[in-house]
């Protein structure tokens, strides 16, 4: 069990900003589909279910193996889960990675000041996740890069 928050009254922006990129990644899916760029319409939501699979599947790895607990650690679910929410976006929207950084490091501060996790925690969880989204980023990304080249000529796509 968690200790009780360092700030209470903070705690609700901490409980809403994973549900908050939910909703910026449907709007996305939506935005995409009524300008006609299907692949991303069905590729972003692809992606946020493998790199969500990532997250928990690593997850439930550390609580059946207890790895991060060996080294005094706890594993960040929500950590990982918006980790894996942003890499979703990223792979189809690469320009917005300072948004990402920002809102990141933010996030995970506020998890630490309010007793969620440890900042070696939040590291612990963001290197172990980090690699393989990274490797199903890359591996997605050419089917996002096709999306851009055929966008409409002055169309940013990678906004």
């Amino acid at each position: 069990m968690s200790p009780a928050p360092t700030w209470p009254a903070i705690d609700p922006f901490a409980d809403a900003v994973n549900p908050a990129l939910g909703v910026l990644l449907f709007g996305l899916v939506v935005a995409a589909w009524r300008a006609g760029r299907r692949r991303e319409a069905f590729g972003l939501p692809i992606t946020l279910v493998l790199c969500l699979s990532v997250a928990y599947g690593l997850a439930y790895l550390d609580r059946a193996l207890g790895v991060f607990s060996l080294f005094g650690l706890d594993f960040s679910t929500h950590g990982a889960v918006h980790l894996a929410a942003w890499a979703t976006l990223l792979v189809w929207h690469p320009a917005r990675w300072p948004w990402a950084l920002a809102v990141t490091l933010a996030y995970h501060a506020l998890m630490a000041a309010q007793g969620y996790h440890t900042t070696h925690d939040l590291l612990a969880t963001a290197a172990v996740v980090g690699l393989p989204l990274t490797l199903l980023g890359t591996s997605v990304r050419p089917a996002a890069r096709r999306r851009a080249d055929s966008a409409p000529a002055g169309h940013n796509a990678g906004s």
